[in-house]
């Protein structure tokens, strides 16, 4: 028999506005952090369900990839008539200061990089002729 129970339901962005589509998602149980209660993906415009089989604090984690990862909890309550009620959102995801800077450390060095093998090409060619 399957008892009916409300899912929950997120929609996840990044802070530009662009879902995370197909982002790996792993939940959480109230009672047991470590080993994850149900993972997925959200579809192509970020949105992941799922249905909570006891009231708490859900941990959910979704991964967008490239070190953009979202982590939040979602309160699970018991009602009167004995259902589960959670609540529905969307949530940004937005990458970290040190992603980047750790971006912004990357671009100067690959240009850098560019420059001195182009240079360095230039000078080969000059001592050929």
């Amino acid at each position: 028999m399957l008892e009916t129970s409300p899912t929950v339901t997120f929609k996840s962005h990044f802070s530009t506005g662009d879902p995370i589509a197909y982002g790996e998602v792993l939940v959480y149980a109230p009672k047991n952090d470590e080993i994850e209660f149900q993972n997925g993906r959200t579809d192509q415009n970020g949105v992941f369900s799922f249905l909570p089989d006891s009231a708490g604090i859900w941990k959910v984690e979704v991964d967008g990839g490239l070190g953009h990862k979202l982590f939040f909890n979602v309160d699970v309550a018991e009602s009167d008539d004995n259902t589960l009620a959670g609540k529905t959102g969307e949530n940004y995801l937005q990458a970290g200061n040190t992603i980047k800077a750790l971006l912004g450390i990357s671009l100067i060095f690959n240009l850098c990089l560019a420059a001195f093998c182009l240079r360095k090409s230039k000078n080969e060619s000059k001592t050929e002729n």
